[in-house]
């Protein structure tokens, strides 16, 4: 999704709102750049083909997939392909991914205070597959069946680590197969950059021992955003979240927080553990121009259970970033932030806003 936002905007409209005349097919691809703590300096491809289904009367959103290549300074490599299939005028929509990538990278641990000198280095690479067949009610509402699974395979561990020492579900790799039903209210006014409307989401997964998966949990996520203009073009956004996993779960799908959209400043994944419940907000305004300014705040807490939050368990991060708004018909920004949550900062170079 972050590659491929460079491109999107010039083939549809704002969430829910379809395009005049829209053009019947197309295709784009084009090299991309950013930057997160977590990749360093990351580069590669990104396209897009755009086309019609059917003979629809109206007009719809343009079925689409998008596909990226990526390569990062950390020795990281990205290949995805996603899809959009809007059918029946738009009443229907399949999308998915299919993702696989070689990832050097870091665990801490599991838990709330989890230390840094507990950091041990991995490399994992993985092959994802998820689709979703949904039906849209009215002009926001959706609902429909999450199927998915997610392959990994351990290429590197330290051998005096606690996921070389068996004691971390997933620390020697595995598979995960599973079913989901889910719900969407998004009355946002657009989907790069809102300024007015809601976003809610409940995701219902279960995950289990059939089809050569290796691991049997359910897992569940409740996202809420809400979007209030201040008058001159200023906007104060707002999002919750709660995510838990019930079962044996492997340690890369475990309710974690950190990088370039969930508290901004933390390394991704620096804390996880099977319940995260997480508040951040963020204040936007326009400076001179296409460009804006943004400060943000945010803080998370990952317990075994919610009944153990506790108001001294939280962790907080905050920071500010500059906006330049390079595509103003669909109001997509490319954003730079600095994050602080501990002694250094942790900057950010990518496009759309966090949330």
């Amino acid at each position: 999704m972050l590659l491929s936002a460079l491109l999107v905007p010039a083939l549809r409209g704002e969430a829910g709102k379809p395009e005049a005349t829209p053009a019947r097919s197309g295709f784009v691809i084009a090299p991309v750049v950013y930057y997160t703590p977590e990749t360093s300096l990351a580069w590669g491809l990104v396209g897009i083909h755009h086309f019609r289904l059917g003979r629809a009367l109206q007009a719809s959103r343009l079925s689409h997939y998008r596909f990226n290549f990526v390569r990062t300074r950390n020795r990281q490599s990205v290949a995805q392909v996603d899809y959009e299939l809007y059918l029946a005028d738009g009443k229907f929509l399949v999308d998915g991914v299919a993702k696989y990538s070689y990832y050097p990278d870091r665990f801490y641990g599991i838990g709330n205070r989890a230390l840094e000198e507990d950091r041990e280095d991995f490399t994992s690479s993985n092959w994802r597959l998820q689709l979703n067949l949904q039906r849209r009610f009215g002009d926001n509402l959706f609902a429909g069946l999450h199927v998915e699974t997610y392959d990994v395979s351990m290429r590197a561990r330290q051998s005096d680590g606690q996921l070389a020492g068996g004691s971390i579900a997933g620390g020697d790799g595995g598979t995960v197969t599973g079913l989901g039903l889910f719900a969407k209210w998004d009355s946002r006014d657009n989907t790069f950059s809102p300024a007015a409307g809601t976003y809610l989401s409940l995701f219902f997964n279960r995950f289990f021992r059939a089809f050569g998966g290796d691991f049997s949990f359910g897992q569940v996520t409740f996202d809420a955003r809400g979007y209030f203009g201040l008058g001159e073009n200023q906007v104060i956004a707002l999002q919750g979240l709660l995510r838990a996993v019930q079962g044996e779960a492997p340690f890369l799908m475990l309710p974690k927080f950190g990088g370039l959209n969930l508290l901004r400043g933390y390394y991704d994944g620096r804390y996880c553990d099977r319940g995260l419940l997480a508040l951040q907000a963020e204040y936007r305004r326009p400076l001179a121009g296409r460009f804006g300014a943004c400060v943000f705040a945010g803080i998370a807490q990952v317990q075994p259970r919610f009944s153990l939050l506790e108001l001294s368990g939280f962790h907080l991060a905050a920071g500010a970033g500059l906006r330049y708004k390079f595509n103003r018909r669909e109001n997509l920004n490319v954003r730079l932030d600095v994050g602080f949550a501990g002694a250094k900062p942790a900057f950010y170079l990518t496009f759309a806003e966090a949330f």
